[in-house]
């Protein structure tokens, strides 16, 4: 089985070290030059809670390569299309594709590929790159891996069940195989969407602001919200007692955050953007889902900065917000 890896950051060089150590192909695909030079000098290094060394060949996209047999994505949702653009001449008839992304970037995909080869993994895994090109690894704690759209059976394609037998052998946690993502999605989304969100705003790490009362009161209530949209969608499911540690992330900074902070478009779309989506088509209002989601927006445009400042708009509008939903 003939694996890429497109995107050698901390999910993608994860996913590449797992499957090259269980003796899988793998070719990492990057269009950092100095990423890629790098790899070729020191391997792939991961420490924390999965330790360990490989050297998986990592090329740039426009190199091309051989035949593959899966393309795990794990760029940026809203970069798909372009990262896959320059591999669709080495893929056949089987080849299928893995969006190791957050939130619901696997519907996106399955539009890019169509449904049948589309496959998405939601990961409960916190890691980040480290200023040595090591990849420090936090927490591991679950995988769930099915198709992008919905089906009554997973009839996987030729390789998943390789693809996921690998996994399971070196992932330190639990990997499982899903129908129907959509419950895997909410329940990724109840803790990692207002997490990631509030330490974007706020310019923190979770570790320093689960402490805070207040924004501790905001990360449940957006999680309750949340639930609210699941339930609504057919979904029950509790409100994690520990949403800060269901999110995993601890001392190492969620996505949103680290994008936020080099000025970089966030996932936002697809993570509170997503939540939004879904509460506006059942008529449900979800206040502090708003009120997070479009001040992230403002981040990106550069009409915001992270910071204490944040936190006082958002008190006001998500006050307004509430006023707005009892009308």
């Amino acid at each position: 089985m003939r694996v890429a890896v497109v995107g050698a950051g901390a999910m993608g060089s994860l996913a590449a070290h797992i499957l090259a150590d269980a003796g899988v192909e793998v070719t990492l695909y990057e269009t950092r030059a100095d990423r890629r030079a790098t790899l070729a000098s020191h391997g792939l290094r991961l420490r924390g809670v999965l330790e360990g060394e490989s050297k998986p060949r990592a090329r740039s996209p426009s190199e091309g390569g051989e035949i593959f047999d899966v393309l795990i994505l794990a760029v940026k949702a809203h970069a798909s299309a372009d990262a896959l653009r320059p591999l669709s001449p080495f893929v056949h008839r089987d080849t299928f594709y893995l969006s190791l992304q957050e939130g619901n970037a696997g519907e996106e995909l399955a539009e890019l590929v169509g449904e049948e080869r589309a496959w998405t993994a939601l990961a409960w895994v916190s890691a980040a790159e480290a200023g040595d090109g090591a990849v420090e690894v936090e927490g591991c704690r679950s995988l769930v891996i099915g198709p992008a759209v919905p089906r009554e059976a997973v009839a996987g394609p030729p390789g998943l069940e390789d693809l996921v037998g690998a996994l399971r052998g070196g992932f330190p946690g639990h990997v499982e195989v899903a129908a129907d993502m959509r419950r895997a999605i909410f329940s990724r989304l109840r803790s990692a969407a207002p997490v990631s969100a509030l330490c974007a705003l706020c310019a923190e790490n979770p570790g320093s602001l689960r402490g805070r009362e207040e924004v501790s009161g905001w990360v449940r209530e957006a999680s309750e919200e949340c639930s609210l949209v699941a339930a609504s969608a057919g979904l029950e499911m509790e409100v994690p007692a520990d949403p800060w540690g269901d999110a995993v992330w601890n001392r190492l900074p969620p996505p949103m955050l680290r994008d936020a902070a080099d000025g970089r478009p966030t996932e936002r779309v697809y993570l509170t953007g997503f939540l939004l989506r879904e509460a506006g088509r059942r008529g449900l209002r979800v206040p502090l889902l708003s009120a997070l989601h479009s001040l992230l927006g403002e981040v990106e445009s550069g009409a915001r900065v992270p910071g204490e400042a944040l936190l006082r708009e958002l008190r006001q509008r998500v006050t307004e917000e509430r006023g707005m939903s009892l009308m």
